[in-house]
């Protein structure tokens, strides 16, 4: 697994929080140029229940299927097959952008904004683990976020 990025060091605590901030303030760049990357998800209700020990688990499960999948092997497998690490970077992004559309244009353009940055750093650094770490952290404040709408 270490060839994908997969192994836990104790500087991934400091690059997952790093890599918020970072999607932090491209987030208010966003809003500050377009005030509709705040609207809200569509067809989302399904997310919408009671919290038990599967969904919770489900929650949490989630990132590391759609970082390691999505983003660490398919961008490792794409780099050793292509060798252009821009192309790599860019069909992660779309990849998984795509299977967010159902959300929504918008919605979906603005995670992709949040991938696209998951993709440089992974490309640049070939660690995963700070990519799942701020992925979960963002999966748990939107399903907070769904609970009080």
């Amino acid at each position: 697994m270490k060839d994908i990025g997969f192994a836990f060091r104790k500087t991934d605590i400091f690059h997952g929080i790093l890599l918020y901030l970072v999607l932090y303030f491209i987030v208010i760049i966003a809003v500050t140029i377009s005030p509709s990357f705040l609207q809200a998800p569509q067809n989302v209700d399904f997310l919408r229940t009671k919290m038990t020990l599967s969904y919770f688990a489900f929650i949490v499960i989630n990132p590391f299927f759609e970082e390691l999948i999505v983003r660490a092997y398919t961008m490792t497998e794409l780099s050793f097959l292509i060798k252009k690490e821009e192309i790599t970077v860019l069909v992660s992004t779309i990849i998984q952008t795509s299977y967010h559309l159902y959300q929504g244009l918008i919605p979906a353009l603005y995670t992709g904004i949040v991938f696209f940055v998951f993709s440089i750093y992974f490309a640049k650094t070939r660690k995963i683990v700070p990519v799942i770490m701020v992925h979960l952290l963002l999966d748990l404040t939107a399903i907070s976020q769904l609970g009080k709408s």
